[in-house]
This record gives structure tokens, sequence and C-alpha cells, in this order.
């Protein structure tokens, strides 16, 4: 198990520089057309998904909960594993490498050092990227213990942007909904314009004890 030791990292400033980019490029798109997310259908009763492989985060509960604020058009999908830390070990670079061959949306599940569940839904694979990139299907949640589910606000389009060093989900005046290390190690969790999320986590900066990567399809 790793020992827990609490650095705060400041992210690389070619992030930054690219973030930056986006904002202006943003904010000339959002002049043009304001777009209003449509509100998304919520079956009656949980769905509980077909699973290809074991979840060491998620119980058949909270994974019957998510069930229920997933896009319509991926219910009935099988979920398979396709990463997870335990087996392919700690590394960004890994999950790119797991999520090569797939295009189907992805549930993104972690547990930090203080045992909480949280994570994202990306419309698309994880993937490397010049920009950002995904669809207002994308949304962050937490269990905390009850489920939170923070969906698109129409605000911004910075769903998802993955770097060798970091992966990036949400984003607001420089600060990410959702951003994990290249060690998938540490991360970080600040409210933000596109989902107008909670802090995920107990605390802004977390470290990772699990993380799980399942692709539906």
């Amino acid at each position: 198990m790793k020992s827990l030791r609490w650095r705060y990292t400041r992210l690389p400033s070619q992030v930054e520089d690219a973030l930056s980019g986006e904002e202006d490029k943003e904010e000339e798109e959002e002049k043009e057309e304001e777009t209003t997310p449509a509100p998304t259908p919520v079956p009656e009763h949980p769905v509980v998904p077909q699973l290809a492989g074991a979840s060491q985060v998620l119980g058949a509960s909270e994974m019957s909960q998510l069930s229920l604020h997933l896009p319509p058009r991926v219910t009935g999908y099988s979920w398979s594993l396709a990463f997870c830390t335990s087996r392919d070990g700690f590394s960004l670079q890994s999950l790119y490498r797991q999520m090569e061959g797939h295009s189907g949306p992805v549930l993104l599940v972690l547990r930090d050092q203080d045992g909480q569940m949280f994570g994202a839904f990306s419309s698309s694979a994880l993937r490397l990227s010049k920009g950002f990139y995904g669809t207002g299907e994308t949304f962050l949640f937490s269990f905390s213990p009850q489920l939170k589910v923070f969906k698109w606000t129409g605000s911004n389009s910075f769903f998802v942007k993955g770097d060798l060093d970091s992966l990036m989900m949400g984003c607001g005046s420089g600060r990410f909904g959702l951003w994990l290390d290249g060690d998938l190690y540490r991360g970080g969790s600040h409210p933000c314009a596109t989902f107008n999320n909670e802090v995920l986590a107990r605390q802004e900066q977390f470290c990772i004890n699990e993380l799980e990567a399942w692709v539906l399809s």
C-alpha cells in the first residue's frame, strides 16, 4: 500500500497556457450561440448493469444508482472493466493504452485515502488530446455518502482534456472539477463552471487509493 504523502502540486504552465487559449475560444463561441442543456429523463427504477469484471470501488447499490443518471442511449449497455490500478498499475499512460480501440463512453470511478467514492462519466473514451473534447452528456458525481450528480450547465464546453502528465475534467476560472496526475497518485477537485459541482472529495487535494475505468458498450 502506498504511504500517504501530501504534496500540493501546481498545474504545469503549459496546461495553463492551453487552458487560457481554450477559454478565449470558448468566449467567442458563446457570443455566437447560447446553448442550454436539455434535462435528462430519469427512469423510475434503477437498472443493474451487466458487468464484465469486478469492481473494487463500487458496490451493486452504487452502480444501480449511477445507472439512473446515464444517458438514455447507453441503457442496457454492459460495463467492461478496461482499467484498474490494482491490476494495471498507477499510471495515466497505462490508462490511455487500455482505452485504445474503445470509442464508447467511459465511467471513471475512484476511492481516495479517506474512503470517499467519486468520479466522472465521459461521453467518449479517455485519450490524449490537444484541447478539450466530449459532449454535454459528461458529468461528475460523488457519494458523500448519498449520490450527488453534477450535470453540464451549458456555461462552457471544457469537458475532458488528456495530457501526458494529467487528466482534467470540467473547468472554470483556471480550476478543474476533477484532475488527476500522471502517476494516478494525487488529484484535486474544485467547483467549476462546466458542472457547477461541489468539491468531490472531502478535501480539494487527495491521494488515490483505487481507480477504475469502465467502458460501456
